[in-house]
């Protein structure tokens, strides 16, 4: 056992799967997506998995796998079984917050539990599906956005077509129809951008309306055998749409806290400002003991109401979600801070107004909210504890939206304060917990050609990923950025094969005290010569490390060939002096324009000369400018009329794993035409 006050009874177990049930007639399940006795098959397996659901991993597992085997067998569909796991989840969370003292650290246990058995379901039906293919059609959710502009915009087909009056069909070009601005909302990029399936449903919807054009001109010229076929394949197409847009709502719906935060993580690479809110139902646990929680549950449905239908009135920008414990988490996205703030005072007086109406007391809140948008990442564990800062904020604070450096900074040095409780820095340098992640660079042209790869050192934190530029600082003065350099660059080793199927031209960090390490430079040595012969490396030194390791620099490219880029150029550290030397010698290549520059590039003319002047500088020299911090389109735009060589950003791609990163440019290359170009557009 894990924990001796988390057990489950039988009788605790018949409520969870009453709940269930009850939970698969509220959807509609037990009309569409099962019979009886493929449900009573389904509620026997998760009586046996909840029997041993807080046993070791190596207990559960083989229940797990049993019972994926056997609903795989009897058909039933695998979102609705993720769903079923995520309601559970849900119910098993509520009980232990209603009455454990620590329903924060429980829920953790058992969300990770949940999401481990999940794992190991989902692997087995893979399994099964590989050996025996089968489709089985998700139950559509007509209500959300997405899919109702489907049915609305196939139902204006089929009546144009029923009424033999063409001038109501909607022939629009897909990124002008309504779809492709509704998908670029916030509450549907939550259920597929941390997906990385937005552009896939876009791609999904472009060759859908090229059907409908096609459809329109044989129905335009009376050739009704092909617009039948035409038709035909149409709507097979949607219905593919239709399907896995209704997986994907199914499963945000009933995973919506674990999927809110992964999209705000993935939320930070888009364009424009962004703020994360957290509401509290002020003094949850006593209005429970005072009115029963029959009372505190339909003051949570309340303020739970009231943050739809603002969500409803704000869907351009705004999203939100129900917490675990009496609190709700809102996101705002490509939105300033006093609409933000607005906001939560209004949903402040209407749920004074409103709710305090209808319970016997009244009630308040505790809100809080911050800008997030200078932050580059943000961890799972980061999410939770950002909703703990913003709540002890909430009580202590005055100003109701955290906006500027000073606040950006007070966080950033919170969460590291709590990450420097729990994290042993000397434990995460080793090579398994050591890992990389790459991010593009860009031409910035209108061709967007891929040109290289920066390596970006990353700590494994369970199932995620922690930035080690979160730590180093700390690493510098603990004297471990030699070795934390030298676990990059095997990791980089490792992954050299799937690599070499993504590019042939890396970026990789190093810092001044590797450069000294005889130790570091055999393995760097070692690795260019082995698993790295075929590729071009670039080491980025910043400026500072540049004019301090002139000589140093200058031996490395004579005596291995290695050549450079000064990262952060425009800091002041380097003399101009220095620079030409080492481009005159061909030590130095690229010139890294430092991220500060960018941030006002479209409207400060002091940073567009600064970017005139380094770039007439770097062509006079033969180096070649990269930019980063390229976040938006008027960024590029400008960039790209100033003739900058390459842009870095999320714009133009963001940090990913390897083997996402090699996802998604098979992806890209599926879509070219046999015998295209040899490199592509992002």
């Amino acid at each position: 056992m894990k924990e001796a006050d988390l057990y489950l009874s039988p009788d605790q177990i018949e409520r969870l799967l009453n709940g269930l049930h009850a939970f698969h007639e509220g959807y509609g399940a037990l009309e569409t997506l099962l019979d009886e006795r493929r449900e009573r098959l389904l509620l026997d397996g998760f009586r046996e998995l909840l029997g041993c659901f807080f046993e070791e991993q190596a207990a559960s597992a083989p229940v797990v796998e049993s019972l994926a085997g056997t609903y795989h067998s009897a058909h039933i569909p695998f979102a609705l079984l993720m769903g079923s796991f995520n309601h559970i989840k849900a119910e098993l969370t509520q009980s232990v917050a209603a009455n454990t003292d620590e329903p924060l650290r429980h829920y953790r246990e058992i969300d990770e539990t949940f999401e481990r058995i999940k794992r190991d379901t989902a692997r087995a039906y893979l399994l099964c599906e590989v050996r025996e293919p089968d489709h089985l059609p998700a139950k559509i959710l007509q209500e959300k956005i997405l899919i109702r502009l489907y049915i609305e915009w196939l139902e204006a087909i089929n009546r144009a077509i029923r009424d033999d009056d063409l001038s109501g069909y909607p022939l629009e070009p897909a990124d002008q129809s309504p779809f492709h601005a509704a998908l670029r909302y916030p509450e549907s990029m939550l259920i597929c951008l941390d997906l990385k399936l937005c552009d896939q449903i876009l791609e999904q919807h472009r060759l859908i309306t090229q059907q409908s054009s096609i459809l329109y001109a044989m129905l335009c010229a009376g050739r009704f055998e092909q617009a039948y076929i035409a038709y035909q394949d149409m709507v097979r197409k949607v219905a593919e749409l239709l399907n896995l847009l209704s997986v994907l709502y199914f499963e945000s719906q009933t995973n919506r806290i674990n999927r809110f935060f992964n999209f705000l993580q993935a939320a930070l690479y888009l364009p424009g400002r962004k703020f994360l809110s957290v509401i509290n139902l002020r003094d949850l646990g006593r209005l429970n003991k005072l009115y029963g929680t029959d009372v505190g549950d339909r003051a949570l449905d309340c303020v739970d109401g009231v943050l739809q239908a603002e969500a409803e009135a704000n869907r351009a920008w705004l999203v939100h979600t129900r917490g675990i414990a009496g609190d709700f988490y809102l996101i705002g996205c490509d939105t300033d801070a006093e609409t933000v703030q607005a906001l939560l005072r209004r949903i402040h007086r209407e749920v004074v107004a409103r709710c305090s109406e209808a319970l016997p007391t009244d009630i308040d809140l505790l809100y809080r909210g911050i800008e997030l948008t200078d932050l580059n990442e943000l961890t799972t564990e980061n999410m939770h504890l950002l909703v703990q800062y913003l709540t002890d904020q909430a009580r202590e604070a005055d100003v109701q939206v955290l906006t500027g450096e000073e606040h950006t900074r007070a966080m950033v040095d919170w969460l590291k304060a709590q990450y420097h409780k729990s994290l042993d820095l000397q434990a995460k340098l080793t090579p398994e917990q050591t890992d990389i992640f790459i991010q593009p660079l860009v031409t910035l042209d209108n061709r967007r050609r891929i040109h290289a790869f920066e390596v970006l050192g990353r700590f494994r934190d369970g199932e995620g990923h922690i930035s080690a530029g979160l730590f180093i600082d700390d690493i510098i003065a603990m004297g471990l950025a030699a070795e934390f350099d030298r676990l990059v660059l095997e990791a980089v080793a490792r992954h050299a094969p799937a690599l070499s199927r993504i590019t042939r031209r890396l970026f990789i960090n190093v810092s001044a005290d590797s450069l000294e390490r005889d130790d570091y430079l055999a393995t760097l040595v070692r690795i260019l010569e082995g698993p790295l012969k075929d590729f071009e490396v670039v080491l980025e030194l910043t400026e500072q490390v540049l004019l301090e390791r002139r000589a140093r620099v200058g031996e490395l490219h004579r005596r291995h060939g290695l050549v450079f880029a000064i990262d952060d150029f425009g800091t002041g550290y380097s003399t101009l002096q220095t620079v030409i030397e080492l481009a005159l010698d061909g030590s130095v290549r690229y010139l890294k324009l430092d991220g500060s520059l960018t941030r006002d590039i479209t409207t400060s003319m002091a940073n567009q000369h600064i970017m005139q002047i380094t770039r007439q500088m770097a062509q006079a020299l033969g180096l070649e400018t990269v930019v980063e911090f390229v976040e938006t389109r008027e960024q590029a735009g400008t960039l790209e009329s100033m003739r900058m060589d390459f842009g870095q950003g999320y714009l133009l791609g963001v940090p990913d794993p390897v083997p996402i990163w090699l996802g998604k440019l098979n992806y890209l290359e599926s879509r070219l035409p046999p015998g295209g170009a040899e490199s592509f557009t992002l």
